[in-house]
């Protein structure tokens, strides 16, 4: 039986594989960790991510990391706390990263008593087409505004293929009398979903937009008893709470 953190790493290893995919990229999995590389210089996509707490083999790590340094590619590192030990924080101090960041990783039990009802000021479009995707990369790369990142994300998304997207991977724009406003993303994996990137455009936020797309994707859902993961900042988990969702853990990001 997974534990809860371990089914939440797999989604997160589906994830990023997934993405990396549909761009061309590799993706190198180990006894210890799994590495996305899009071959773009984006911490966005390139995500290292351990899946061992005590590393066997240190010397393939250090490789995979010197190997994306030495290729000026940016990436992160995503490690749950419960991973976190001095094998892992050795490295990260040798090789100079910092950490930015930590999220809840927050978990739905299952999606039996979601109710059916619908946006009253939303249209809400699965992405399909060349139109629905550009609102979509938009939508994303307005969040790095002004940033290298959003120079990277431009390169990688016009490399994206929605042809090669995974059935089980969805992509929905929110639209408000017709111009897009809010995105989400919905992942299914052998045994959870996953909700990442729900995105509300900077000048429509505070108006449960956003609320209104995450409440769709749980919608979304085929299997009714696969339990829905997430990661909520601090701001965010309070509201996740509230649909039902409890903290399983921390997700600590270095950069």
């Amino acid at each position: 039986m997974k534990t809860e953190q371990q089914m939440a790493i797999r989604q997160l290893e589906e994830k990023i594989n997934l993405f990396s995919s549909v761009v061309n990229g590799s993706f190198l999995s180990t006894e210890d960790f799994v590495l996305s590389n899009t071959h773009i210089s984006t911490d966005t996509f390139n995500l290292l991510l351990p899946i061992s707490a005590h590393i066997q083999d240190q010397q393939k790590v250090e490789a995979a990391i010197e190997q994306m340094q030495q290729q000026q590619l940016t990436f992160s590192t995503w490690i749950t706390q419960s991973l976190l030990h001095p094998d892992w924080s050795n490295i990260m101090q040798k090789y100079g990263f910092q950490e930015v960041e930590r999220n809840t990783i927050m978990m739905l039990e299952h999606t039996n008593d979601i109710d059916q009802k619908t946006s009253q000021s939303l249209t809400i479009k699965e992405v399909t087409d060349d139109q629905t995707f550009l609102d979509y990369q938009h939508l994303f790369t307005e969040l790095f505004e002004g940033s290298p990142e959003a120079i990277a994300l431009n390169s990688y998304f016009q490399r994206f293929s929605i042809e090669r997207l995974h059935p089980s991977t969805h992509m929905f724009v929110g639209y408000e009398h017709n111009k897009p406003v809010t995105t989400g993303l919905l992942i299914e994996t052998a045994d959870s979903y996953g909700i990442y990137d729900v995105i509300t455009k900077a000048e429509h936020r505070g108006r449960g937009l956003g609320s209104d797309m995450f409440h769709y994707l749980l919608t979304q859902t085929d299997n009714k008893q696969k339990c829905v993961m997430l990661q909520a900042s601090n701001d965010g988990k309070h509201i996740y709470q509230r649909a039902g969702f409890q903290p399983i853990g921390e997700m600590v990001v270095f950069e």
